[in-house]
């Protein structure tokens, strides 16, 4: 009995031609180029499962994923074919988890002790945090921290040279300097972040070649899933490794984590690095309705950075994709839950690029007592500067004696206030005094400036009595918030097109109140009906951003918020060259949307719609 037919007849499990030529692939190195529902998964599981059937020793293979989360589903999916004479000792591993044995053996030998910052943000925001304050003498917010952080982590992965940051053009002033501070710190401190263990461990690989040579001498067979997505950095660890017998698995149509460094060319000129490659194709989607398989080929045609490939429908066409264009994200909403009360036993995902679009559609399902699950709760959102400010501006209307409020929005809008004023207001001992009282005794007022605070003091209590849905344009315009977010953007300390989605999303739950109390509960009481939802894993219904729902799928899915400027983001400020190249990532991200449908696709476009939604309704020219 052949591996093949032992597959079929002990597990039931029958591979097409495509897949028994890739399982059967031996000696050399090798790119299977799997679309999306192809069973690529079930390929590298019966691939290693053929290569210890053919009595290769366990311990010789080893397969890399992405995540920790893929190793364990991987691990998981072996376990359910293979018994245990297959599964012990069987390695599935991460490459931070290989790499960080030995960067352990290394410090070990050296007797180094040293403490892994997990990916924790707010330990390394709080480091880069201080540091920021101390060096620059200017504080930072979360969002600035977050974005260091990214930046950070993406020079690591692109190995590029601190010498070299300036010439990228990055939107952190001081990178490099901050980058060096950083890694002094941890220096001092032995301390090591995620990425520090790529970085540590390619330095030993390369310059150790006692662990480079126990490597490839301790695996013969080398195989990594989604290959789309690993970095730069870890392309020349695995390299390094390898002796010639790579098997590597993954869709450059589905590469969408750049911001993290992933570095799709590297797949896109396999035949280049590895001339005598060979290459592989997973064509058949065994997923999809055929009618969703039809649109998302047609439209993932237009990038021009791609290899072509065939993809082909298994199942017939039975439902057509549907394309809403609604006239606000209440519209979309209420068109989702109407659709969603009339189905019964289907998994249903509700899909987007940011994960600011879940606030709407979580709070509706709330509203109408839909039970829903939230793949990733951790939105900027309930973090973010432009939130607390306009809770301040609120507070302040609510409550005019409240201080912290004042401190916090004194400079962000027509007023200029100074810093002593601020601190005039923050020590005066007389706490039954409204702000506006106390700001009219400070001393050495000049006239226009007490002009300028009784204007403020009008257009506060304005606000505390306008309608809801006036609020968000009154803080914009009136109080010309939006000119102080506009001069952040022009200093390169905040995205303007992301800050003005969160004053959107604002605008629109301000929408769903009668007064300005109520906005500010509902604001409050979104963020714990987003921790309940995290709880109902075994819900029908999932809220997650294209990213985290990529390797899975659901009978019907929702992608909400097509919106022109917000998928794709709007990107004006880069050059025609960066800006064609992130357009391509973006329509990948939107293909991977696509393609977690297996049933119903509806695809809605709030407002104006993305030019993604135009290019699924053209028809392709006929050459």
């Amino acid at each position: 009995m052949n591996y093949f037919e032992y597959l079929e007849t002990n597990k039931k499990i029958k591979l097409n031609p495509e897949q028994k030529k890739a399982v059967s692939f031996n000696q050399g190195n090798a790119l299977v180029l799997s679309t999306a529902g192809s069973g690529k998964t079930t390929v590298i599981v019966a691939r290693t499962g053929r290569l210890i059937y053919e009595k290769i020793s366990k311990k010789k293979i080893l397969t890399i994923t992405f995540s920790k989360m893929a190793a364990e589903d991987m691990k998981s999916r072996f376990s359910l074919v293979f018994d245990d004479s297959f599964r012990s000792k069987t390695y599935f591993s991460t490459i931070h988890s290989f790499l960080y044995k030995i960067i352990l053996d290394y410090f070990r030998k050296k007797n180094i002790k040293f403490t892994l910052l997990d990916s924790n943000f707010k330990i390394i925001g709080q480091i880069l945090k201080e540091q920021y304050s101390r060096e620059y003498f200017s504080t930072v917010n979360d969002d600035e921290i977050e974005n260091i952080v990214s930046k950070i982590s993406f020079i690591k992965n692109m190995m590029i040279s601190y010498d070299d940051i300036d010439t990228y053009g990055f939107d952190v002033k001081n990178l490099k300097d901050i980058c060096l501070k950083y890694d002094e710190f941890k220096r001092k401190n032995l301390l090591m972040d995620f990425d520090d263990i790529l970085h540590y461990g390619y330095k030993l690989l390369s310059k150790v070649s006692y662990y480079k040579d126990k490597l490839i001498n301790e695996y013969d067979f080398i195989q990594i899933d989604e290959m789309q997505d690993t970095s730069k950095i870890q392309h020349a660890i695995i390299r390094q490794i390898s002796s010639n017998n790579l098997f590597m698995v993954g869709d450059d149509d589905q590469s969408i984590y750049s911001f993290r460094g992933s570095f799709p060319e590297y797949m896109l000129n396999f035949n280049n690095i590895y001339k005598d490659g060979k290459v592989f194709y997973l064509s058949n989607n065994y997923r999809s309705d055929g009618n969703i398989v039809k649109i998302s080929k047609r439209f993932i045609e237009n990038n021009t950075t791609r290899y072509k490939k065939p993809i082909e429908a298994i199942k017939e066409c039975k439902n057509e994709v549907k394309i809403i264009k609604a006239t606000s994200r209440a519209v979309q909403c209420k068109y989702i839950i109407r659709e969603i009360k009339e189905t019964t036993g289907k998994s249903i995902g509700i899909l987007y690029r940011n994960n600011i679009s879940s606030l709407i559609i979580a709070n509706s399902l709330y509203e109408n007592n839909i039970s829903f699950y939230i793949k990733d709760n951790k939105t900027k959102f309930f973090k973010s500067f432009v939130l607390y400010d306009v809770l301040s501006f609120i507070n302040l209307a609510i409550n005019s004696k409240d201080r912290d409020a004042f401190s916090r929005i004194y400079y962000k809008s027509y007023t200029y206030f100074n810093k002593n004023m601020c601190n005039f207001v923050l020590n005066y001992d007389n706490d039954k005094l409204s702000v506006f009282s106390i700001l009219k005794r400070c001393p050495n007022l000049q006239y226009y400036m007490l002009d300028r605070i009784e204007n403020f003091e009008y257009d506060i209590r304005k606000l505390e009595k306008l309608p809801p849905k006036d609020i968000i344009k009154f803080i914009k315009r009136d109080l010309e918030y939006l000119g102080y977010l506009e001069k952040l953007d022009d200093d390169g300390r905040n995205n303007l097109s992301s800050t003005l989605i969160i004053l959107e999303i604002l605008d629109e739950i301000a929408g769903y109140c009668r007064d300005i109390q109520e906005f500010k509960d509902k604001i409050n009481s979104l963020q714990g009906i987003l921790t309940e939802s995290s709880k109902n894993r075994n819900s029908a219904i999932t809220l997650s951003s294209i990213h985290s729902s990529k390797g899975l799928e659901y009978d019907i899915v929702y992608l909400i918020d097509n919106i022109d400027g917000e998928f794709p983001p709007d990107r004006r400020k880069e050059s025609v060259e960066e800006y064609l190249k992130s357009l391509e990532e973006e329509r990948r991200i939107f293909y991977v949307g696509l393609t977690r449908a297996k049933e119903k696709l509806n695809i809605i476009a709030p407002y104006v719609p993305s030019v993604f939604v135009d290019e699924l309704t053209k028809k392709k020219k006929a050459k």
